[in-house]
């Protein structure tokens, strides 16, 4: 009897085992070869170690039985760390720049459709039958519209694909001319209110005056967040153009009560401080950022987050080429991050990130070296993600001084 139970057991490890997404356990080429030969799409999971949907989707959503019982009769699967191996190359080859991103690529080696970001099962099902059939592949759609296909089902279709693959830069416009081929009331519904979210129509447009007078209608047709997108993205852009042409402070903060009348966006973030250092720089009022900033930093002292804000602070003075311009400010940054490096307790890993940022920006090299050293070697005995891009490139900077 136990020797049965036992034969048991074994029989529903393996079962379970057997379930989700059967990932080739080869390379590339092979895995391609094998696809070729069954006559199938290969399925890449293109994901890095750091990359939290990336870990979310191998725990949560290939195993689950129906994603696997569809991709295992359909495709030929393979997992590729893209920061690794042949998955360096994969990943200029295919123009992968966020993760994960999941390719559907056939015999020849051709990405024929594309998805973007972690996806819940039924999505991910989605598109991958939409891998499938010719007519809804991104590929193909894509070479519809360059061609002028500009019927409406077909658009709306070709929206929903842009979305699925991130496709930030069209997504807007194919929104836009869904709508210009009739009016914006159609689209006040719950099946088709998403394009006008995707549309995100600019501050002071008709289209976004008739939202503005519709909005409890607006707020029926979504969630909580969505419908404060639809809001605060035209509002803050304007008050972001606002306060780089303004000449006074009173006018902005002016500008912003006259603005959370028509929709108060000031839940979202704090509007007036964040516009404000807006307003500073663009009048070329450095040392004002600069202070406020080291205030606004100071003031978590003792707190987790403390050190990280400093980190914000030194990215956005190297981002931002006024301030990257102003030597007072870097080395006076430089000390900052001089005293958080010579803490081994709680400073020498991001201390020593920043100085090397910082020295790489002075061009000196030597001391950018050093300091790029004591913080891989402390970052790995930490347990950090010494594999990240930023790490990678920042490490490439310093050895092409």
């Amino acid at each position: 009897m136990k020797k049965i139970f036992t034969l048991l057991a074994i029989g529903v490890l393996n079962l379970s085992f057997c379930q989700g997404v059967s990932f080739e356990k080869t390379s590339f080429k092979e895995a391609l070869q094998k696809a070729k030969k069954e006559n199938k799409i290969l399925f890449m999971d293109c994901y890095t170690t750091w990359c939290g949907p990336c870990k979310w989707m191998t725990k949560e959503i290939f195993p689950q039985k129906e994603v696997g019982d569809f991709f295992n009769e359909n495709f030929i699967s393979i997992k590729i760390d893209m920061e690794k191996g042949e998955g360096i190359a994969l990943n200029s080859e295919y123009g992968v720049n966020a993760y994960p991103t999941l390719l559907f690529i056939d015999s020849s080696g051709k990405e024929i459709h594309k998805l973007v970001g972690g996806k819940k099962a039924p999505d991910l099902i989605e598109g991958a039958k939409a891998a499938l059939n010719p007519n809804t592949r991104i590929s193909s759609l894509k070479e519809k519209y360059n061609n002028g296909n500009k019927d409406h089902d077909f658009l709306v279709t070709y929206l929903k694909a842009l979305q699925a693959e991130s496709n930030a830069a069209n997504i807007a416009i194919v929104a836009k001319e869904i709508i210009a081929q009739s009016s914006i009331e159609k689209f006040m519904t719950n099946d088709l209110f998403f394009v006008i979210a995707a549309a995100n129509f600019s501050y002071g447009t008709k289209e976004f005056n008739y939202l503005l007078n519709n909005k409890e209608n607006v707020k029926a047709l979504t969630k909580d967040y969505e419908y404060g997108t639809v809001y605060f993205r035209p509002i803050f852009g304007h008050l972001q153009k606002y306060a780089k042409e303004c000449k006074s402070l009173e006018a902005l903060h002016l500008e912003i009560k006259n603005s959370n009348t028509l929709f108060d966006i000031s839940k979202f973030r704090d509007v007036k401080k964040d516009l404000s250092y807006d307003f500073y720089i663009a009048n070329n009022e450095l040392q004002t950022w600069y202070v406020n900033k080291l205030k606004d930093a100071e003031a978590l002292k003792g707190e987790k987050q403390h050190i990280y804000v400093y980190y914000d602070i030194c990215d956005e003075i190297l981002r931002t080429p006024k301030l990257a311009a102003s030597n007072e400010i870097i080395d006076n940054f430089i000390t900052i991050a001089q005293n958080f490096a010579a803490d081994r307790e709680n400073g020498i890993i991001m201390g020593n990130i920043m100085l090397a940022k910082l020295y790489l920006h002075k061009k000196d090299k030597e001391k950018a070296q050093t300091s790029f050293d004591i913080f891989f070697e402390e970052n790995a005995k930490a347990g950090g993600n010494n594999n990240h891009p930023s790490v990678s490139n920042l490490r490439k900077a310093i050895e092409n001084l």
